[in-house]
């Protein structure tokens, strides 16, 4: 009898694990998409014909439409994983929205442009010459008209400019000793004298002008995402990398967070996607204006929960806590900014600095034909960055000639003052001495928190780091680099967060240029933060 009631136990728990099973495999089956399965939804949506005497109609037409490519996939029936879905959609989105809302040749040409005082100049070897030519080579009279007015002169042909017409020349660039270093297509418009061989710009606002820059943004952004926004993109394939990233900076796919303050995302591409997610991909596809806002560098922003202060900004990071964009600027504590004698017009929030204001003349940011159009501006955040990673990493046991030279590259008067080298030479004397070491453990910079006081430009920086030391209690520039350094509650060993702004200047250099990078007087404190919050 006991063996009896053990044999039903035991079919009991097998049937059991048995149905269980069946519950799992059905609840997969509901929970996710398969490959076929997607096509077919997108088609519906699309409404495309299908061949209903075809074995499988939807994959046909999506071949058809190039949604599809052959060797795409060996079994259609299995679940559709992120990357796919990425990849799919983003074709889907270049077949209905275009290139930035541009055709493809129109898209490919201008973005080997560059645009300088408003005239474009064509300077890659690109696809649009015949096999075996390049721009040496090919008679500009040729690429007129057959690269130029194809493209611009068809697209455009409603611009401003359409009286005139369109002029394609050569410009060069010459070395010292007046060698032509680099030849360029000169695209521009016919000058009101017919008889002169100038060529005119465009006007600023000209459709062909606004298209480049649209381009030309969306292009940087794309690339943002690609390099540093997504925290798992090694393991997406590499053929597929630049398709997911499209994705992600169209605001389609958001990934998933990887905590505070950390600007990347994780993409999780070798996940299978669930049903309702891919449709909602498409629909995304379907419906640009629901989509996530991604910032200029490929953030995330965030739209709900904003801070106090969130109207001082264009965006808010998603990755960023409200007290970091609530934190003072350094106007105001200028005197008589509280009792509005100050005069506001010399300083400006951070919605304030735009392309225009950066490259006013009074910043110094004269772009040349051969710079690409955030170059400056580029170069400014990148030594803001090496600034940050010198100075919050050191230890006094390897510091060297090398970590001085970072440390001193960063700055504007780099190789200008020669103060600069003196002062680094005391700090590393006082820091060996003090058995100082800095180790940061994340470093985040955002670009949109960018704001002007009294024509000296600040960046909102975020440092998460350790300080050890023999001694905490001495001077704080022995410590961290800075004159002014402040530090409150300095413990040694102990991990600590700081919000900082950093000050970005211009000094004007031996070789009658304009360097620009972190001031050299720039310098960490606490007390701003603290002050803020009382």
């Amino acid at each position: 009898m006991r063996k009896l009631k053990g044999l039903v136990i035991i079919l009991v728990v097998m049937m059991v694990l048995i149905m269980q099973g069946n519950t799992n495999e059905a609840e997969a089956a509901s929970k996710y998409i398969k490959v076929e399965d997607y096509i077919e939804h997108i088609v519906k949506e699309m409404k495309w014909d299908i061949d209903k005497t075809s074995k499988q109609p939807y994959i046909d037409v999506a071949m058809d439409k190039g949604i599809l490519k052959k060797g795409d996939f060996k079994d259609y029936s299995a679940y559709l994983t992120r990357t796919d879905c990425a990849v799919i959609a983003n074709r889907l989105d270049e077949y209905i929205n275009l290139w930035y809302g541009y055709p493809k040749d129109v898209y490919e040409f201008l973005k080997d442009c560059t645009l300088f005082e408003n005239k474009l100049f064509y300077t890659t070897e690109g696809s649009f010459y015949p096999e075996g030519a390049t721009r040496n080579t090919y008679p500009e009279e040729l690429f007129h008209e057959e690269v130029v007015m194809p493209i611009l002169g068809e697209y455009f042909k409603d611009d401003n400019w359409k009286d005139r017409g369109l002029r394609t020349g050569y410009e060069y660039i010459r070395d010292k000793e007046g060698n032509i270093v680099k030849r360029y297509m000169e695209i521009g418009v016919v000058p009101k004298r017919i008889e002169s061989l100038n060529i005119d710009p465009f006007d600023k606002n000209s459709d062909i002008v606004k298209a480049w820059n649209v381009i030309t943004d969306g292009e940087r952004q794309l690339g943002a995402v690609l390099d540093k926004r997504i925290s798992d993109i090694k393991d997406v394939p590499k053929t597929k990398r630049e398709a997911v990233a499209s994705i992600v900076s169209k605001g389609i796919i958001k990934g998933y967070s990887n905590g505070m303050y950390v600007q990347n995302r994780e993409f999780r591409g070798n996940k299978k996607i669930t049903d309702s997610g891919a449709k909602n991909v498409i629909q995304l596809v379907l419906n640009p204006v629901k989509r996530a806002r991604i910032s200029p560098d490929g953030q995330l922003i965030r739209t709900t929960k904003l801070p106090k202060n969130y109207k001082d900004y264009k965006y808010i990071l998603d990755c960023f806590p409200n007290k970091y964009y609530e934190m003072n600027y350094d106007f105001m504590y200028r005197p008589g900014f509280h009792d509005g004698t100050v005069d506001k017009s010399s300083y400006h929030y951070p919605k304030e600095i735009d392309y225009d204001f950066l490259y006013d003349s009074s910043y110094n940011y004269q772009l040349k034909l051969d710079m690409d159009k955030y170059e400056y501006y580029d170069t400014a955040l990148l030594k803001l960055e090496r600034y940050l990673q010198y100075l919050f990493n050191v230890d006094y046991r390897t510091v060297d000639d090398k970590w001085k030279e970072g440390l001193a590259s960063s700055f504007s008067s780099y190789n200008v003052d020669w103060r600069l080298d003196l002062w680094l030479d005391n700090y590393i004397k006082a820091m060996k001495k003090n058995g100082v070491i800095i180790e940061s453990q994340l470093i985040s910079i955002d670009p949109g928190t960018l704001y002007d006081n009294a024509r000296n430009l600040y960046v909102r920086v975020y440092v998460k780091y350790k300080v050890t030391a023999n001694n905490v209690n001495v001077n704080q520039d022995g410590i961290l680099y800075g004159d002014y350094t402040t530090l409150t509650n300095l413990k040694s060993g102990e991990w600590r967060e700081g919000v900082y702004d950093i000050e970005i200047s211009d000094v004007y250099t031996m070789e009658s240029i304009y360097q620009w990078g972190v001031d050299t007087m720039s310098y960490i404190t606490d007390w701003v933060f603290e002050d803020s919050f009382k």
